[in-house]
């Protein structure tokens, strides 16, 4: 009965006095190793529920923001040529230091859009991601940029009361 009376005590707080001191360092380790079980649980279940990999967080992480206006000019470029369409310009602009990519649209009218398609598969499908339009009093805009590691880039665009899409070249 002494360590039965022991764990019923330790269990709900009375008397330790029925306990020999190796019950109680007993208890106290299994009341620890409950304790960090329940912590990796708990912290296993975040990483279920919110999955990441250092590929994808990559793919899409760009300095500034995102924003391509806050980068040093001198690692821009414009890797494939511009297309037109109504006579706005969609270009692919890239950004070499930090390997993003992003589009822009000049020469437009506010409502016109800009867009970027982003493919791992060389361009036989694609996802497109941030349209973006020329604001009120605007003539250009830029999209995000996002990282190209892995994929395949190009910029789309249309002029806003207008049905024609033009895409760039993929790169």
């Amino acid at each position: 009965m002494g360590r039965l009376a022991c764990l019923l005590c330790l269990r709900f707080g009375r008397k330790q006095s029925l306990c020999t001191k190796g019950e109680i360092a007993v208890r106290r380790t299994h009341r620890i190793t409950q304790g960090l079980a329940a912590i990796l649980l708990a912290v296993a279940s975040v990483l279920v529920v919110f999955p990441q990999t250092a590929g994808a967080a990559e793919a899409w992480t760009c300095p500034s923001g995102g924003d391509p206006q806050r980068w040093d000019p001198g690692y821009m470029s414009t890797p494939v040529p511009p297309v037109y369409v109504w006579n706005r310009k969609i270009e692919l602009r890239y950004h070499s230091s930090a390997r993003c990519a992003w589009g822009r649209i000049s020469t437009g009218n506010p409502g016109d859009s800009v867009w970027v398609d982003w493919s791992s598969t060389g361009g036989r499908d694609w996802k497109q991601l941030s349209v973006t339009r020329i604001p009120s009093g605007g003539t250009q805009v830029y999209t995000t940029a996002y990282n190209d590691r892995g994929y395949v880039m190009r910029a789309c665009g249309k002029a806003g009361d207008r049905s024609e899409i033009v895409c760039t070249r993929w790169y």
